[in-house]
């Protein structure tokens, strides 16, 4: 199961596409009739992906998040406002259609999701500081996004709050606390060990789930989105210039305006410019409907893309900082060798 986790991990972007494709084909010469039993199975498939996603969350490093206040605030900030405010001019020039417009603000404003702690640590980062912010974040987000997206989305569609408050109970706080229960009694029954060894198995079913929802969803829009194939193009252009911008924003600002270190300025880009995608389409679905979830989707295939290349990015700049560090602590022996000889 490790090796088939790590397989769709590493092509996740061609699977999401190729399920995207499978959906309209499916959509396109399957009877409309029996497309219908697709939409049975969303809600529970949602619930599926978020629950398998979130039992890796550690509660207890919670507590963490009171070592980092001003980081933290800066990191909660990027990604719960400034991120949502870059979104909003560029879901409102790139479509005028109010459901993908939905689910484009939806990408931006949801919290991160677990890539801030993948990236971080990969990276050297502050994992500690990753962790805190995707679980603070995480909790503000449950109140946030219903009444944000109301303020985004103003009278470009009828959504009604308490429909959408509805959703987060049932697809985000809902599997979050069955998620809890289920890595209590895993933890008591077969320790950290057992929980590592079956998480490739989580996010199979995670992704699977994913999968399923973008093959639903395009199944069950196909007739329209061939009439009007900008549906899917324009928000992956959208979504392409969103993350161009918010990647350099996100670092410029902390590293440069907030002055914060190299370690800790590498989780507030990742929290800031990589979301919970999985939340996204979850409620796109079930509140705005299948054409919301292309808003989402389109965020999906853009964003480990970019995050692969600020990747590259932070390692260069890394290395440069070792080669850097190197040379002055060559430079300075070399000076106390001199210091010494003349003594």
């Amino acid at each position: 199961m490790e090796r088939l986790d790590k397989f769709v991990k590493k092509n996740m972007i061609l699977l999401v596409l190729l399920f995207l494709v499978l959906g309209l084909l499916t959509g396109r010469y399957v009877n409309p009739g029996t497309l219908k039993i697709l939409k049975r199975f969303i809600i529970p498939s949602a619930f599926l992906m978020l629950w398998a996603m979130m039992i890796n969350m550690d509660l207890s490093k919670f507590v963490n998040a009171l070592r980092y206040p001003r980081e933290l605030l800066i990191g909660s900030i990027m990604s719960l406002v400034v991120a949502p405010l870059i979104m909003y001019p560029i879901a409102l020039v790139i479509t005028k259609d109010p459901n993908i417009f939905a689910g484009l603000m939806l990408a931006g404003l949801v919290p991160p999701g677990g890539f801030i702690t993948y990236w971080s640590g990969i990276l050297g980062a502050s994992l500690p500081l990753a962790v805190a912010i995707q679980l603070v974040t995480f909790v503000i987000a449950i109140i946030w996004v219903p009444y944000g997206m109301k303020f985004a989305i103003g009278d470009k569609i009828n959504m009604n709050i308490f429909v959408l408050i509805r959703s987060i109970l049932i697809l985000v706080v809902g599997p979050f606390l069955l998620a809890v229960g289920t890595r209590e009694i895993l933890l008591r029954k077969t320790g950290k060990t057992g929980l590592k060894r079956i998480t490739p198995s989580l996010h199979f079913i995670s992704s699977l789930m994913a999968f399923y929802l973008v093959f639903a969803g395009t199944s069950l829009k196909a007739l329209f989105i061939f009439k009007h194939p900008g549906l899917i193009i324009l928000p992956i252009i959208g979504a392409f210039f969103y993350y161009l911008f918010m990647f350099p924003l996100s670092y410029f600002v902390s590293k440069r305006i907030f002055k914060l270190s190299f370690e800790e300025s590498i989780p507030v880009v990742y929290g800031a410019s990589t979301k919970n995608l999985s939340i996204a389409m979850g409620l796109a679905i079930s509140t705005f409907g299948p054409l919301a979830l292309m808003g989402v989707v389109s965020a999906l295939i853009i964003q480990m893309p970019m995050a692969s290349i600020w990747y590259k990015v932070f390692e260069r700049i890394s290395k440069k900082r070792e080669t850097l560090g190197t040379a002055i602590v060559e430079e300075a022996e070399e000076m106390e060798k001199e210091t010494v000889s003349k003594l």
